[in-house]
């Protein structure tokens, strides 16, 4: 497996995957899919956005899953906090996959002077909750009826990630 930044040309593959994940209705709460010029925008702003990187694994040339590392409230929190997004490619799951993805998220974001990472997961996502755990996330709390969902309220469970504290140069 090869992990490295997304290009333009991994656009329909990461439509693919992200829409599925849509499709699923377990895997994300957004719900509109995305074009490809939707996809490649993401991937441009990624490109010029050295902190909020996004990154793809690759099985013998088949794009099977992404990782991004998004902006989360930096008003609040002077963006030293980054928002995950972890999506594997549905035949590709419990080959590990995800597992290596967070470990290039986290690796990524304390080279980049992130402080800590946070992930919000459907509730009933127990795959995606399993995947935090076994990568050292821990679970903060659960939103309550938090994400709409079609015509109906879903519950959402906040995970954390904290990074080692990287000593400041002066």
């Amino acid at each position: 497996m090869n992990i490295r930044p997304a290009r333009e040309d991994d656009a329909p593959a990461l439509r693919e995957i992200f829409n599925d994940a849509v499709e699923n209705d377990l895997a994300t709460f957004d719900s509109p899919l995305r074009s490809i010029e939707d996809q490649k925008r993401l991937i441009a702003r990624a490109e010029q956005d050295s902190r909020h990187p996004l990154f793809v694994a690759e099985v013998r040339n088949l794009v099977c899953g992404l990782v991004s590392i998004e902006p989360h409230e930096e008003k609040l929190h002077l963006g030293e906090i980054g928002e995950v997004s972890v999506f594997v490619r549905r035949s590709f799951r419990s080959y590990g996959i995800g597992r290596q993805l967070m470990r290039v998220a986290q690796t990524e974001a304390a080279r980049r002077g992130y402080r800590k990472l946070i992930g919000r997961v459907l509730s009933n996502n127990e795959e995606s909750l399993r995947l935090c755990k076994v990568s050292g996330w821990r679970v903060v709390g659960t939103h309550e009826q938090h994400a709409r969902h079609g015509n109906r309220f879903r519950d959402i469970t906040v995970v954390e990630y904290l990074l080692p504290a990287v000593p400041r140069t002066e």
